[in-house]
């Protein structure tokens, strides 16, 4: 079949074109030095067949931009739901403490303009949401149907008429090209270590910045005069009085100092956990990380790593567990323990973790000191025996409360009646030292036991007194505060003997949940797990050994601790 066309949707000429196109003038377009540019041209004209190269190269350009709308409409519905989030974890709930609400408050408070950033965003939604619904309408036209999806196009498509001469076919064109090109475009060597590098220095600092919000929020204060945080920098704070400072390494580290004690190290990772086949593959590559950045200084280490929270949704439980553990030691003897967390601009609980790392830098590292013991000589011991706040040990004396001022200002006058008749000589001189060295490692261990005896999140202690400190047997303590509820333990696991400190902030005891969901309910401010059976109040999960530490095994834990005999 033939028929007179306009040029541009020409795809195969009559063999009678010529001749006729020279007695018509009427479709000449203009002159040229080497004949007539035509405006119609006689075509041969097949049966209607859509399935053509030019309809491929359209089908796969409606392809591409499909995909694209769908990425971009999902970054941005995970942006707008982290939002929804944080601004519906304001609303008054029984499942969060109103500590985790005023910490969630404060942080909103740095962003000025989020309405408006969230309107501009639901904006860009709709508009994004209805680009794809007539993406999504073009490809389940009957064209559309009728064309083989199998035959991708070339990235250097074939110079055709219809894709050079027709207006539609050559946006089509265009749009190919410049979808090949974004999508086989490959930076050099040098243009990917630059990102990478840019990808690392941006999370680093991400985890410093939060790190240091996590101590604000723990009620530590910024000495003031001091320099902004960067790479080779220390900050300095006073945490219930006391030196806590964070040093951020020229490494890419950050070291924290608690007491001129370094008790944390928290080492960025580049690498999302969550993506192991399996947890024995995430506790091989945590034993390698710590082995190769191994340090004798500090016994607590936290590698934190980018992981968002969908991603988390979608691996094994027990991935997730091996991902996503602070405080654990899981039998480890070495005295070394390694930490690992999630954190993510998308997840507002990404400081929660932090917060709960700095509490076992600081108050579980106190937590596993106490008591306080004092080596001294068998006369100390002896004269020191009525001394209430002070328990006698085989080789010194043990801290088991803090000394009220009375107690303490009677100590020099205790140790004296210690000090034998030498003289005036070398002896005596020697016994004075002794004395004097005595009396300031008491001192330091009562100062140590009042520190312990602050509340560690309101930080209240002093006179008159808000929090009560009561010694227990066996090297144990439990303390509470009267000003807001909070109290906070030394115990002992009855299935594998070790000593494991634990604090709930609302003097509650709630049932357990997962690690995730308890930084939601408390915002970080609380140390070992509680029980998650129903029953299973009061009773807090061992570090060491990961079970039920306490009485007797409830039967519907979920985490099998009935499975090991009650105790």
């Amino acid at each position: 079949m033939e028929e007179v066309v306009p040029t541009s949707r020409v795809r195969s000429i009559a063999s009678g074109a010529a001749a006729r196109l020279a007695s018509h003038p009427e479709d000449w377009a203009s002159h040229t030095l080497v004949g007539v540019r035509p405006s119609h041209l006689l075509s041969r004209r097949s049966e209607e067949d859509v399935d053509i190269y030019e309809n491929r190269v359209a089908v796969a350009v409606l392809n591409v931009m499909r995909s694209h709308l769908q990425q971009r409409i999902a970054k941005l519905r995970d942006l707008s739901r982290m939002v929804d989030d944080v601004h519906g974890l304001l609303v008054p709930s029984k499942e969060t403490s109103w500590r985790a609400r005023r910490d969630l408050a404060g942080l909103l408070r740095n962003i000025e303009d989020s309405g408006r950033q969230r309107a501009a965003a639901g904006t860009r939604l709709r508009k994004l949401e209805s680009s794809l619904a007539v993406v999504e309408i073009m490809l389940g036209s009957p064209l559309a149907r009728a064309v083989d999806h199998r035959s991708v196009p070339p990235r250097e498509l074939h110079p055709t008429n219809l894709l050079t001469s027709n207006p539609q076919y050559r946006r089509v064109a265009s749009l190919w090209q410049a979808c090949t090109t974004l999508a086989t475009t490959r930076p050099g060597e040098a243009e990917t270590a630059r990102r990478r590098q840019e990808v690392r220095t941006a999370f680093e600092r991400f985890t410093g910045h939060l790190l240091l919000l996590a101590c604000i929020l723990l009620q530590a204060t910024p000495d003031a005069d001091q320099p902004a945080p960067a790479p080779g920098r220390t900050t300095r704070f006073r945490l219930r009085g006391e030196p806590l400072t964070v040093t951020w390494t020229r490494t890419g580290d950050f070291t924290l100092r608690w007491r001129e004690r370094q008790t944390l190290r928290v080492l960025p990772l580049m690498v999302d956990l969550c993506t192991a086949p399996d947890a024995v593959a995430i506790t091989m590559s945590l034993a390698d990380i710590h082995r190769e950045r191994l340090t004798s200084e500090c016994d607590n280490d936290l590698i934190v790593y980018p992981g968002l929270l969908q991603e988390r949704q979608n691996v094994e439980p027990d991935v997730v567990r091996a991902a996503y553990r602070i405080g654990h030691c899981d039998g480890d003897t070495s005295g070394q323990h390694v930490g690992v967390a999630p954190l993510s601009p998308l997840d507002i609980f990404s400081v929660s973790r932090l917060i709960r790392a700095v509490q076992w830098a600081t108050l579980g590292t106190d937590a596993r000191c106490y008591p306080y013991t004092v080596f001294t000589s068998a006369g100390n011991r002896a004269v020191l025996a009525d001394c209430s706040w002070l328990e006698s040990r085989p080789d010194g004396v043990a801290v088991v409360r803090p000394p009220s001022l009375d107690e303490l200002d009677q100590l020099p006058a205790l140790l004296k009646k210690t000090r034998g008749r030498h003289g005036s000589g070398r002896a005596s001189e020697h016994e004075v030292q002794r004395l004097r060295a005595d009396f300031e490692a008491l001192k330091e261990g009562a100062a140590k036991t009042k520190l312990l005896a602050a509340c560690p999140i309101c930080a209240k202690g002093g006179l008159p007194r808000q929090t009560v400190f009561e010694p227990r047997e066996g090297g144990l303590f439990a303390a509470s505060c009267s000003s807001c509820r909070t109290r906070w333990e030394l115990r002992r696991c009855l299935a594998c003997d070790q000593a494991f400190p634990l604090l709930d902030p609302d003097g509650s005891a709630p049932t357990g949940a997962t690690e995730s969901e308890l930084d939601r309910r408390s915002g970080g401010t609380f140390l070992a797990i509680p029980c998650s059976a129903p029953d299973g109040t009061g009773q807090y999960i061992c570090p060491a050994c990961n079970t039920c530490g306490q009485g007797t095994r409830a039967t519907s834990c979920p985490r099998g601790c009935s499975a090991r005999a009650s105790i």
